[in-house]
Order: structure tokens, then sequence, then C-alpha cells
């Protein structure tokens, strides 16, 4: 039984050890929006099409195009899922995010969950500031490596 422990404990090190963290920073726009107004209720839902620029720890840059579906409501928040394409391939990543819209600047998280050829397996969790459509962050990125 303490041996399955062990093993258990060595496999989450790893995986922190193998975690690079990252910086990134983001732009674009909502389009194709579909708004509901009633009184001080305002909920929007759309797409966010964006480029995105991340540097891990190591050095490696990787620029991503992004589009984003997601559903935020006034004073409330939103979230969504985004695919994040490489700029430089077909291989993309995915990405949910949730925002709280309670305070301005906006607070976001997200959670990379998974992609294909160089970011198949990838993992991480993120936090940024959006100012309305723009922003910054930091988290981990984890290539498979």
């Amino acid at each position: 039984m303490k041996f399955i422990q062990l093993i258990s404990i060595i496999f989450l090190l790893t995986k922190v050890v193998f975690a690079d963290n990252m910086t990134m920073k983001y732009g674009g726009d909502w389009t194709k929006q579909t708004v509901v107004a009633n009184g001080d209720f305002v909920q929007m839902s759309g797409a966010f099409v964006g480029t995105n620029v991340m540097k891990l720890e190591g050095g490696e840059e990787i620029v991503t195009n992004d589009i984003c579906t997601g559903i935020f409501t006034m004073g409330v928040g939103g979230n969504g899922a985004c695919k994040m394409k490489d700029a430089n391939s077909e291989d993309f990543w995915v990405l949910t995010w949730a925002c709280d819209g309670s305070s301005v600047p906006t607070k976001c998280k997200g959670e990379a969950i998974n992609g294909t050829g160089r970011f198949e397996g990838v993992s991480g969790k993120m936090t940024w500031i959006d100012k309305s459509g723009f922003g910054e962050g930091q988290g981990t990125f984890n290539l498979k490596k």
C-alpha cells in the first residue's frame, strides 16, 4: 500500500516539475453577437476572435489564433471555450474559461484541457485580467515531453 502511495506522490511531483510557467497577452473582438436585454439585465453570446502570445519559462513563444464561444451576463460574468490554433500549423489546444463580471477590469481563469499534434495531452491553469477584449495573465502550460 505504501508503495502505491509513493508512486502516486512521485507521479504528482513529476507533473509539477515538468510544468512550464508562462505569461500571456492577447487581444481580439467579439463577433456574431446575440444580445438579450430587459431593463438592467443584459446577456450576450457570441464568438471571440483574437490572437494570444504565450511565453514559456524556457523562452519558447507560442502564438495562437483563437476563436472562442461564450456567454456573458452583465454584472455576473461569463464562460466558454476556445480553440487555440497554432499560428504556424494546424495544431491546436482547447481552453475552457470563466470570468467574474462583478469587477472591472474583469478577472478570468482558464484551463488547458487537451489538443492535437504538439498539443496532444496538454494541460495547465491560468489566470488573467481582461480589459474590453485585451488582457494579460500567467499560469502553467504543460506540453507533453
